[in-house]
């Protein structure tokens, strides 16, 4: 119940923002936030279900609220912060709010976050520096599953076998003709001709004869066998380009890209565990009470996801009050099928992985790891040369070049990723003890020779590090 509460409550802390239809208030809630931190902000908690733009998503977009708001500021931030609060105020436009959404929607959750964080909400809405971009980079959103592409295979093995069937009917053909020559030869010179021997007798003569060529064959048989071995032994356990099929048809690339979803809106204990997580059915549901049809595949994918929680999209309630198995409804009596997800990327057991450690305290964007999910359908493992042609665009990410989800990928990373000891409190403990003991001191100055410290240098190689 409390982690549902949670995600409950990310999906209305815009409900906020979209109730947040603010007209002419003072400019301090509207013009003198932090829109940087206001964008992440709306990304990570708003964009699921509301554009910055006239554009209906789950929920109105949020242009032009600042005119619609005729509230004081300290009303919205009550709204925001004690929904049920700010409601017993009488305001008309917060009644008309509640009339219309609460009876499809519940009550908005009440949100923990300050007036400071509204301030920036409102200042990002206002100014959003990335709407003409987004409107005008509508190529960048074109699915890669959807293009044509030519798949690399390795194909070498297979000439390689037709060119020696082919070899083989030469030599033998050869063979045949030079024992007609021969035997034309001895009886024109009144010789016997050759004796008949089968075909095994023939080739272990020859082979015999020509001792110095056969021993180079084989040799060369062992040395090409010993290549294949070696390449396939070196491609065990790597898993680049593997992309499973899964229960519903859905497409990474019009959450992400078209409607901008932040991929820890869905994936959201990424900041908080060990695992990114699979987003429960409930998260779905925060977008698609409301969004009953999609663009490529109609009613038919959303549908799947209303048979899983048991929501009856034509009169908008769920089948047992509010949800199943516990999330909502205490009854928890209907009966319908999980969703089962294939999962995409699997460690070995004994390999330990964070999320929460590289993306709080490393800083690393998805597409670090993970690739250019806005132009996917399905979840893939990414090869790791479609992720270095991201560096570009995506600032901070670093090229590498062993293959994603391998232990030299790993190691690659951590010998090439730079670290700002001022970054984070973690990064802070360390750099005080490497300053307030004598060897520390001169490890600390040894590190920074280069001008620079990585994430190998401060234990980032160490094997308890990775492995359990």
């Amino acid at each position: 119940m409390g982690a549902y509460t949670g995600i409950r409550a990310t999906r209305n802390m815009l409900a906020a923002c979209l109730l947040l239809t603010a007209g002419v208030a003072t400019a301090g809630i509207w013009d003198e936030g932090d829109i940087e931190a206001g964008q992440a902000l709306f990304n990570a908690n708003c964009a699921s279900c509301h554009k910055v733009t006239n554009e209906v998503l789950a929920a109105p977009g949020l242009a032009g609220i600042a005119d619609r708001w005729g509230a004081s500021d300290e009303l919205l931030v009550n709204w925001i912060q004690n929904p049920q609060g700010a409601a017993e105020s009488g305001d008309a436009y917060i009644r008309s709010i509640v009339a219309r959404y609460v009876p499809t929607y519940g009550w908005m959750t009440a949100q923990a976050v300050s007036p400071d964080d509204i301030k920036n909400i409102m200042a990002y809405v206002q100014n959003p520096p990335d709407v003409v971009a987004t409107a005008d980079s509508g190529s960048d959103c074109i699915t890669v599953d959807e293009i044509e592409t030519i798949q690399e295979t390795n194909d070498s093995g297979v000439w390689f076998l037709i060119l020696l069937v082919l070899f083989l009917i030469i030599a033998l053909s050869a063979a045949g003709v030079n024992r007609s020559l021969t035997n034309a030869v001895n009886q024109n010179a009144g010789e016997e001709p050759l004796e008949e021997l089968p075909y095994e007798n023939r080739v272990r003569n020859w082979a015999w004869n020509n001792r110095l060529v056969v021993s180079l064959i084989g040799l060369f048989f062992v040395a090409y066998g010993a290549v294949l071995g070696y390449q396939g032994l070196m491609r065990v356990g790597v898993v680049e380009g593997y992309k499973p099929s899964q229960p519903i048809q859905f497409i990474h690339s019009v959450h992400v890209c078209e409607n901008e979803v932040d991929c820890k809106y869905c994936h959201h204990s990424a900041y908080e565990s060990k695992h990114a997580g699979i987003p429960s059915t409930n998260v779905c549901m925060n977008c698609h009470k409301a969004v009953k049809k999609g663009r490529r595949y109609g009613e038919t994918e959303i549908a799947k996801i209303y048979d899983a929680i048991g929501f009856d999209s034509e009169s908008g309630t769920y089948l047992d009050g509010e949800g199943k198995n516990g999330f909502i409804s205490p009854q928890d009596s209907y009966e319908g099928d999980p969703i089962r997800w294939n999962k995409v990327h699997n460690l070995p057991d004994h390999v330990f992985f964070s999320h929460q450690q590289h993306v709080v305290v490393g800083g690393l964007q998805c597409q670090n790891c993970h690739g250019d999910v806005e132009t996917y359908t399905v979840g893939r493992v990414a090869k790791v040369d479609d992720i270095n042609q991201l560096v570009d665009k995506y600032p901070g990410l670093i090229e590498l070049s062993k293959p994603t989800l391998t232990m030299g990928w790993c190691i690659e990373c951590h010998n090439k990723a730079e670290i700002d000891l001022a970054s984070s409190g973690y990064y802070e403990e360390i750099h005080h003890r490497l300053k307030d003991n004598l060897r520390g001191n001169e490890e600390l100055r040894k590190y920074l020779e280069d001008d620079k410290i990585t994430v190998k240098e401060l234990g980032g190689w160490e094997c308890s590090k990775c492995h359990y």
